[in-house]
């Protein structure tokens, strides 16, 4: 019985080594950051509306900063990123990460929970900025190139000033995009690239946590989804 036991824990681990290294962070979506307008305030949230056209899926994102500390005399902050697909799980991204006038730079620490699973610790590797849909927090900073004009934006009760800018991302995609230091704390009302859309559908104060949970390593997080994997086919 014990042989079988441990026979078992060595398959489970083995296929928990091979996801590990398959595994991508579940929920990570790209997000348009501007140069220069970004503000952490903290408890300031935004929500948007938000079209991926290159792979034609749409989904509600809310930005957040949360507590402030200091590390190495440099200022992070605790950004929060959530995440609703249609007929998909929520999905709440925590990162402590360095203020930089781009928004946020380096990334020290990163929690992620999944709705029904407890939270997870991400690897390091995660945290790297290689570009690729594997790493967390895909911010695409740009800089303003053009103002073009002055405008009044906003639903009835919240209407705030705005500049119609063009920009251009690091990777040399044009955007444009209308901002708004008045909408804390990325400061966009709307972007458009080639690759996405983003709206706000509403912004405020008052911020708080939504990572319910003491977080786990990320491995005993995917030994959890093999377990109840495992369950299901037994059914």
């Amino acid at each position: 019985m014990k042989k079988t036991i441990i026979a078992a824990l060595v398959l489970a681990l083995a296929a928990g080594g091979s996801l590990l290294a398959e595994q991508k962070v579940p929920g990570q979506k790209p997000l348009v950051l501007i140069d220069g307008v970004f503000q952490f305030v903290p408890g300031s949230w935004a929500r948007y509306d938000i079209l991926d056209k290159q792979k034609n899926e749409t989904y509600v994102l809310t930005f957040a900063i949360l507590d402030q500390e200091e590390k190495k005399g440099k200022p992070f902050s605790w950004v929060e990123i959530e995440v609703l697909m249609k007929d998909q799980p929520r999905v709440v991204t925590r990162i402590l990460a360095e203020q930089t006038d781009q928004g946020p730079g380096e990334i020290d620490r990163a929690i992620v929970q999944v709705q029904g699973f407890d939270p997870f610790t991400v690897p390091k590797k995660y945290l790297k900025p290689d570009k690729t849909d594997d790493n967390v927090a895909q911010f695409k900073p740009a800089k303003i190139v053009k103002k073009l004009e002055r405008q009044t934006v906003g639903p009835p009760g919240k209407k705030v000033q705005a500049w119609k800018v063009e920009a251009v991302t690091e990777d040399g995609q044009n955007i444009k995009a209308v901002v708004s230091e008045e909408i804390l704390p990325i400061a966009i009302f709307d972007v458009e690239s080639d690759q996405l859309r983003m709206s706000a559908r509403d912004w405020g104060l008052g911020a708080k946590t939504k990572i319910e949970g003491t977080p786990v390593p990320f491995w005993l997080w995917l030994l959890d989804q093999i377990s109840k994997g495992m369950s299901e086919e037994k059914k």
